[in-house]
């Protein structure tokens, strides 16, 4: 971890000084080192990840690769396929779309201010008639004088409402737009906060929720549990199937646990097989039995694999559970449901550990 610090200060850059292309290099020529060192396939999506390794703009590739260099002593395909997916094109499509819409929005406020400007230019015109018109009255001399100040009168009325017609349709065609496009951006801001393989919260969105239910907590008094769950040997079935069955494993675990949690619950892919259960307004003991139930309806759901008519079971979970206590932060959570999650692994895995139980 001290050498990802380390890293993460040397590679900052200075955005006084824009881009620096020596570190840029520098940068490249790290990355082919660790393809090198590590024997990792020399393709684009690797060079991708080694590569923003080494930048440290983002603590969670840090996080992954560190991790799963430390559990295989090296980025296996898998690896690189997971992070280049969850965290480099996801992110980097997600921030295009939202560039997008905001200059579109941005495009649309120009034209409401647009007609807002027509609207007061020709209310300011019209106003200007109606003085003229008023100044030229008493010096009317004849009715044919009077007939031809009402004709012009009537004529800029009519101008007026017409433009004020248009001008109403322009602003009600941009409200129309800007809803809509309101709905694309929260839209796009929905996925940046989903895993795309499994369909559930990633870790950004966990961590938003994690903060805000502890806040809650802390001024209500309510409870607050939290739940790590991570799928046993799930390293054996990707080197027993196939990546692609791993992935329906994933799938499937999220499946059942949205399936048998509650509405105002979330459940969140944490990283690889490791997945998070925020759980508001529940007891510890009301946490474990979902836990156990949970834990039980996975072991017996069978998961196709692909291509054949066969299908794997006896796949199992094993779960941490901790219950916010007075004075506990975010990170102590995780570390506690994290403790007691390693407690589960060691004691034989396919199990709930939590204080007490």
């Amino acid at each position: 971890m001290d050498a990802a610090v380390a890293l993460q200060k040397e590679a900052a850059p200075n955005p006084a000084a824009g881009p620096n292309l020596k570190q840029i290099f520098q940068n490249a020529q790290r990355a082919f080192d660790l393809i090198k060192k590590h024997r990792t396939p020399p393709d684009p999506k690797t060079y991708a990840v080694w590569y923003a390794y080494v930048e440290a703009a983002d603590p969670r590739v840090i996080e992954r690769v560190d991790s799963a260099v430390a559990e295989n002593g090296t980025l296996t395909p898998f690896d690189i396929n997971s992070i280049f997916r969850e965290l480099l094109t996801e992110e980097s499509s997600a921030v295009s779309a939202r560039h997008s819409i905001g200059m579109a929005i941005e495009k649309e406020i120009d034209e409401v201010m647009k007609i807002i400007r027509q609207g007061v230019q020709n209310s300011d015109e019209f106003g200007a008639s109606l003085d003229k018109a008023n100044s030229a009255l008493p010096g009317t001399a004849s009715a044919e004088h009077l007939a031809s100040l009402v004709s012009t009168l009537m004529e800029d009325n009519e101008r007026m409402a017409r433009t004020a017609r248009e001008l109403n349709q322009g602003l009600t065609d941009s409200q129309n737009q800007i809803a809509k496009l309101n709905q694309e951006l929260e839209e796009v801001q929905t996925q940046c906060r989903r895993d795309p393989l499994t369909s559930v919260a990633n870790r950004r969105a966990f961590d938003e929720r994690l903060e805000r239910e502890l806040r809650a907590a802390v001024e209500t008094g309510e409870n607050l549990c939290l739940a790590m769950a991570d799928i046993d040997h799930f390293k054996s079935v990707n080197d027993t199937y196939g990546h692609q069955v791993g992935d329906a494993v994933l799938q499937q675990f999220a499946s059942v646990v949205t399936q048998n949690i509650k509405g105002q619950d979330m459940v969140a892919r944490y990283g690889g097989e490791e997945f998070a259960i925020i759980l508001p307004e529940t007891d510890l003991f009301s946490a474990y039995n979902l836990l156990v139930k949970i834990k039980y309806t996975f072991k017996n759901t069978e998961t196709p694999v692909e291509g054949t008519l066969k299908s794997i079971k006896d796949v199992t979970a094993s779960f941490g559970l901790v219950r916010f206590e007075p004075g506990m932060t975010p990170r102590d959570m995780i570390e506690q449901a994290d403790h007691y999650l390693y407690e589960a692994k060691n004691s034989g895995r396919d199990r709930v550990k939590a204080k007490g139980f």
